[in-house]
């Protein structure tokens, strides 16, 4: 039995990007950075360097997912399609002086960064004020009650990343790398989908004017306008709709999938509230939803709009075809009047050719006498008999084409 060629690459797919082991306190430094494929190579140079300054050791592929460390400092890279994200842990004491030093030289257009302070049990609560300012502040018990967290999902003004604080209640080692891991993808993927926001907000415009035209175009059909126009216009209008759905679809498509890792790992959280706080789950709710809607229904008046315009199509198509119908209903119409006045004329040419047929079978008969009777007398009295049958010949010819052209004058 041979293996699977897949058998492997399925099997570590389980075991990729596993959360670690981290102990408090410690200081933690996230970054989202977008990047080109151009930029891969310098990013997989940045990557080796920043780990030769920091004496950790090289991994045996930068194009991938790797977690180095010593005993003072850590690295976690994470590749994604579109982004990649960079933490870097400070293991041996909760300060981030050295860490905001090191991830400036990397490729790529920074998206978002957070700091998580996270703090042992023995550390005094936080000084909000302080910390915070007058700025709302987000709060709760998570993982059951093993840990707190603060945070007011704002840029500080001195490293310009957003600023948590977690204090270690009863979380054990793998329970500290979920939670710190969660709460750096949540920030993460909080800016990744809002990446579709302003896409949806510039379309939004060019929505409401597709709409009007449509509407306007929709009404001259009901009035029964020129179709052929009609059609030219609604097929201009869907091309610009197609236009805009394929610039727009991947972005929408990402932003709902980011959206839907956003609330999974805020559900992970398991949040308990702290009195006189909102939680990260409320803050999300009040601010993030209204922009996940505003994605979410520029994407679907993209797609309504184009069946929309279909079914407008649909109807001037019908209109089309009925015209067409009618022209060809016309057109049998005047075929079938003309067969019948051809036949009518006919019908008035019989006359002459029942004489000319008259004709031709009396003159046969004539020279078929003159031919077979030798006798003088005898053959004067036959052609003057046959010249008094003249009515009669003619009458059977006349019944005989009548009795031809009978059906065809039916049809």
């Amino acid at each position: 039995m041979q293996n699977h060629p897949l058998r492997h690459q399925i099997t570590q797919e389980v075991h990729a990007r596993p959360f670690q082991r981290l102990q408090s306190e410690l200081a933690l430094l996230h970054i989202a950075v977008t990047y080109e494929d151009d930029d891969h190579h310098c990013l997989v140079k940045a990557l080796n360097d920043l780990l030769a300054l920091l004496e950790l050791p090289l991994p045996d592929d930068l194009n991938g997912f790797f977690y180095v460390h010593n005993e003072a400092i850590a690295v976690r890279y994470e590749p994604h399609n579109e982004f990649y994200t960079l933490t870097i842990y400070q293991l041996d004491k909760a300060d981030f002086t050295f860490l905001r030093t090191l991830w400036c030289e990397l490729p790529g257009q920074l998206l978002c960064g957070v700091e998580i302070l996270f703090q042992g049990k023995d550390s005094a609560k936080p000084d909000l004020k302080m910390l915070f300012g007058r700025r709302q502040v987000s709060g709760a018990e998570v993982m059951g009650g093993a840990a707190k967290i603060w945070t007011d999902f704002y840029p500080d003004n001195e490293s310009g990343f957003v600023n948590i604080r977690v204090h270690d209640i009863s979380l054990k080692a793998f329970q500290a790398g979920r939670l710190l891991q969660r709460l750096c993808e949540i920030e993460t993927y909080r800016h990744m989908a809002l990446l579709a926001l302003p896409v949806a907000q510039e379309v939004m415009p060019k929505l409401t004017l597709m709409d009007k035209e449509l509407a306007g175009i929709t009404h001259e059909i009901a009035t029964h306008a020129n179709a052929p126009e009609l059609l030219k216009r609604l097929m201009t209008l869907a091309a610009e709709v197609e236009e805009l759905s394929a610039e727009t679809a991947n972005r929408f498509s990402a932003t709902q999938a980011y959206f839907a890792v956003v609330d999974s790992r805020i559900a992970e959280l398991r949040e308990q509230r702290i009195q006189g706080l909102q939680t990260v789950t409320q803050f999300m709710e009040r601010r993030l939803d209204p922009a996940k809607r505003t994605c979410v229904a520029a994407n679907d008046r993209i797609e309504r709009l184009s069946r929309r315009i279909a079914r407008a199509t649909e109807l001037i198509r019908s209109q089309v075809d009925l015209s067409i119908e009618q022209q060809n209903q016309q057109l049998l119409k005047g075929l079938n009047e003309r067969a019948k006045r051809q036949l009518r004329l006919q019908a008035k040419l019989e006359s002459f050719t029942i004489i000319v047929v008259t004709y031709y079978a009396f003159d046969l008969l004539e020279r078929s006498i003159r031919n077979t009777v030798s006798a003088d007398v005898l053959r004067d009295q036959v052609l003057m008999i046959l010249s008094f049958s003249v009515p009669i010949i003619a009458g059977v010819i006349w019944w005989y084409v009548r009795r031809l052209l009978k059906h065809y004058g039916d049809e």
